[in-house]
């Protein structure tokens, strides 16, 4: 898996951008943005619990 580096607002900056064009509404986007930001920040806790 290749890893990006980042800052935490602009990855947010980003998926909500992406989100909000992908909706069909504001609304929608945010919770779209949301739930993609949940997961993939949810997938990076799980992966430091385990190597540590």
């Amino acid at each position: 898996m290749e890893q990006v580096q980042t800052t935490i607002g602009d990855l947010i900056e980003a998926v909500t951008q992406i989100a909000l064009e992908a909706g069909k509404t504001e609304a929608e986007g945010y919770e779209l943005a949301s739930l993609t930001l949940t997961k993939i920040l949810s997938k990076k806790r799980s992966k430091k619990s385990i190597s540590h």
